[in-house]
C-alpha cells in the first residue's frame, strides 16, 4: 500500500499592517496560533500590527522551514532579534535566512 504524506502549506496570503514599515504580506497557516481557524486568522491579521508580530514570533518558534520560507525574509530577521527561541534554533534560523 502506498502512503501519501501531506505537508503544511499556506491557505492563502494576507497583507497586514506592519507599523511604521507600511505593510507586510504574511501566509495564513492554521495551527501557528492555537485557536483561530483560517478565516478568523485572516481577519485578526488584517486588524492589528500586534497580532501580525505575535503570529510571526510563534512561527519562528515552532514552524518548519517550508512554512517559514513563505514569510518575508526581512520581516523574519527583524522579529528574530527580539523573539525568545532556543540558541540552537536561533543559529539554524540565522543560517537559513542568510
Amino acid at each position: 500500500m502506498k502512503r501519501t504524506t501531506y505537508f503544511a502549506k499556506p491557505e492563502g496570503f494576507v497583507t497586514c499592517p506592519a507599523g511604521r514599515h507600511g505593510a507586510v504580506r504574511l501566509p495564513v497557516v492554521q495551527g501557528i496560533l492555537k485557536h483561530p481557524d483560517g478565516r478568523e486568522l485572516s481577519v485578526m491579521l488584517l486588524e492589528s500590527h500586534a497580532v501580525a508580530e505575535k503570529y510571526t514570533r510563534e512561527a519562528l518558534k515552532c514552524a518548519a522551514w517550508p512554512i517559514l520560507r513563505t514569510f518575508p525574509r526581512s520581516w523574519l530577521l527583524k522579529l528574530l532579534k527580539t523573539t525568545k527561541v532556543r540558541p540552537s534554533r536561533r543559529k539554524a534560523l540565522r543560517y537559513l535566512l542568510s
